[in-house]
């Protein structure tokens, strides 16, 4: 018995709303029969019930504007034009189509949905490079033999809230998860040859304002804007590698992944330059975007500048540098709309 029960509440689990959507659909049609016949005065109770749910996307906009016409014909004004606030809720991006009736495309023109808000998300790569704002080592650190140099690309990936303050002018409120990398070379005392890769995680607050270019379809932009970092963590690898040593060989020396969050600094700025491009899609954009980040802080902690492993085995220590990088995103935002009456 009690498996008869359950495949019952199982079948009408399943069952009931696509019995529910077959009920609607046939009720959709006899609230168009009436509409026909001029019934117009139980068209909107007809369809009361299924307008809150039963409907597919496509049912429900037929069946809202057979309301509306309903109340128009009707006399009911405030009624039709509430129905199509809803409407447009639902079809914010609508426009009116030649087989539309007049009084239809009429009543909308007399409303426009603005988009207020867009969120969203991205990913890319990012090139990443170190300037120096002073030497520092235990070699003479007038010479500056250390140089800063590119690694593959990293990583990036973030959230955006986009607030649209004119109709090209918007303001940008972001996170983002970074990972940059780079590296450093030195030749030291003419024959210790210094090699470093260095890791950051980095979670960024961007804050910037986009101004569109043109007000198409395809929008190209610019960006201007800086941000506050946190640095998650930092790892380097260290290599040690002999030349012009004569008759003399030395073992190279490795160390890999030494974790060096202590010698740095643990928030930074920086300043935001960008352009990008975005390409009108239903409800949102699809974009892609081009920023260069100006490190406006040194990210050396000198209470860490003199690590014994680093100044002993490595010959090194930390010069005082911040990091620039280039970031190249994909990414697609969903908008937010208000309906205005003209």
């Amino acid at each position: 018995m009690y498996k008869i029960l359950i495949t019952a509440l199982f079948l009408s689990f399943f069952c009931n709303p696509s019995q529910s959507q077959d009920n609607c659909s046939q009720i959709l049609e006899e609230a168009e029969l009436l509409f026909d016949q001029g019934i117009i005065e139980e068209v909107p109770e007809l369809l009361s019930e299924c307008l809150e749910r039963g409907f597919s996307p496509e049912e429900k906009m037929r069946a809202q504007k057979l309301v509306i016409l309903a109340y128009l014909f009707d006399n009911k004004t405030r009624e039709a034009e509430d129905v199509m606030r809803s409407f447009l809720r639902d079809n914010p991006e609508y426009e009116a189509h030649p087989d539309d009736p007049a009084e239809f495309s009429l009543l909308l023109s007399e409303f426009r949905t603005i988009p207020f808000l867009s969120m969203g998300f991205f990913s890319g790569g990012n090139l990443s490079s170190a300037s120096v704002l002073e030497h520092y080592g235990p070699y003479n650190p007038n010479r500056g033999e250390g140089q800063f140099a590119m690694k593959p690309p990293g990583f990036q990936a973030g959230g955006a809230i986009n607030i649209l303050l004119t109709s090209r002018l918007e303001l940008n409120l972001e996170g983002i998860y970074t990972i940059n990398s780079f590296s450093y070379s030195n030749l030291q005392y003419g024959f210790a040859n210094v090699y470093m890769e260095e890791t950051h995680q980095r979670v960024e607050f961007p804050v910037s304002f986009t101004f569109d270019l043109a007000a198409n379809r395809c929008r190209p932009y610019l960006r201007i804007g800086g941000s506050y970092g946190l640095l998650m963590g930092a790892q380097s690898d260290y290599k040690r590698s002999y030349s012009g040593t004569g008759d003399a060989i030395f073992s190279p020396v490795e160390t890999l992944e030494v974790d060096i969050s202590d010698r740095r600094n643990q928030d930074f700025l920086n300043a935001i330059a960008g352009i990008g491009v975005k390409f009108k899609i239903p409800r949102g954009h699809f974009y892609f975007d081009l920023r260069y980040f100006y490190g406006l802080s040194d990210l050396v902690n000198p209470d860490g500048r003199w690590s014994q492993d680093a100044v002993f085995s490595f010959y090194t220590a930390d010069s005082d540098f911040h990091l620039d990088y280039m970031t190249f995103s994909i990414g697609y935002r969903y908008s937010f709309y208000r309906t205005k009456r003209n």
